[in-house]
C-alpha cells in the first residue's frame, strides 16, 4: 500500500507540475498572440513636397531674385536682383583697381630699388646695419648675374623689413624709422592695392550670400507642402515583450 501510495503522489506531483507548465505555455502562447497579431503595420503619413519649392530654389540660387518673381513678388525679386548687381560691380571694380595699383607699385619698386645696391650691405647676418630676419631668393642669368626672384616675397620684403632700407635709391634721405620718401609711397601703393583686394573678396562673399539667402527665402515663398487628407487617428500598441519598442504610437493622416 505505501508503495502504490508512493506511486500515486509521484504522479500526482508530475501531473501537477504537467498543469504548470501547461498554464505557463498557454499563457506565453497568449501574450506572442497579443505582442505580434495585434500589433498592426506601421503606416507613417505620407509627405507630398511641392516640387515648385524646388524650382523657385534653383532659379534663385543661379540668379537671385528669379524665384521671388515666379512666386509673385515682384519687389522682393527686384531687390535681390540689384543687390546681385551692385555686387557684381563692386567685386569688379574694386578687383581692376587693386590690380592696377599693384601693377603700379611693382613698377615703382623695380625702379627705385636695387639689388646689387642692397647686396653690397648683406653679410649674410646682417644688412643695411640691421639683422637679417628674412632671406632674398636669387638666381643666376643668362648673362651670369645674380637677380632677385621678384615674387610676392620679395614685395613684401622690401616694404616691411628694415635689412632692405638701404636697396632704395634714396636711402640718403633715411630717418630713424627705416623709411624714406620713394619706400614711403611705395608702402602706400601696396596697402591702398591690399585693401582694394579685399573689398573685392567682400564683395564677392556678399554675393554669394546673396544667393543663399535668395534661395531660402524663393522657397519659404513657396507652399512647402501637402498632406494627402486633413484627418488623422492615433493608437498605441502594447508589447510586452519587445523591451526596445514597448510602446508604439501610430498616426495616421
Amino acid at each position: 500500500m505505501v508503495r502504490n501510495g508512493a506511486i500515486i503522489g509521484r504522479f500526482c506531483l508530475v501531473l501537477t507540475k504537467l498543469k504548470k507548465i501547461l498554464f505557463i505555455s498557454l499563457v506565453g502562447f497568449l501574450i506572442l498572440s497579443t505582442g505580434y497579431t495585434q500589433e498592426p503595420p506601421q503606416s507613417p503619413a505620407k509627405l507630398k513636397v511641392d516640387k515648385q519649392m524646388l524650382k523657385n530654389f534653383v532659379k534663385s540660387m543661379l540668379i537671385p531674385g528669379w524665384g521671388q518673381l515666379e512666386n509673385g513678388n515682384k519687389v522682393r525679386g527686384i531687390l535681390y536682383v540689384t543687390a546681385e548687381i551692385a555686387g557684381i560691380y563692386g567685386y569688379k571694380t574694386n578687383y581692376q583697381a587693386g590690380a592696377d595699383k599693384e601693377s603700379e607699385f611693382k613698377l615703382f619698386g623695380d625702379e627705385h630699388w636695387d639689388y646689387t645696391t642692397w647686396s653690397f650691405s648683406d653679410n649674410g647676418e646682417t644688412a643695411c646695419g640691421n639683422l637679417r630676419t628674412h632671406g632674398m631668393q636669387t638666381y643666376i642669368d643668362s648673362d651670369n648675374i645674380i637677380r632677385p626672384i621678384k615674387d610676392h616675397h620679395f614685395y613684401e620684403n622690401i616694404s616691411k623689413y628694415p635689412e632692405f632700407v638701404c636697396g632704395w635709391d634714396d636711402i640718403a634721405q633715411k630717418d630713424d624709422e627705416d623709411l624714406t620718401p620713394n619706400k614711403l609711397a611705395y608702402i602706400e601703393m601696396r596697402t591702398l592695392s591690399n585693401e582694394l583686394y579685399r573689398n573685392a573678396q567682400l564683395a564677392g562673399t556678399l554675393i554669394m550670400v546673396n544667393h543663399l539667402i535668395s534661395a531660402f527665402d524663393a522657397a519659404l515663398g513657396t507652399d512647402m507642402t501637402s498632406f494627402e487628407s486633413t484627418s488623422f487617428d492615433g493608437k498605441f500598441y502594447i508589447n510586452p515583450l519587445n523591451v526596445s519598442r514597448g510602446i508604439t504610437m501610430e498616426v495616421t493622416f
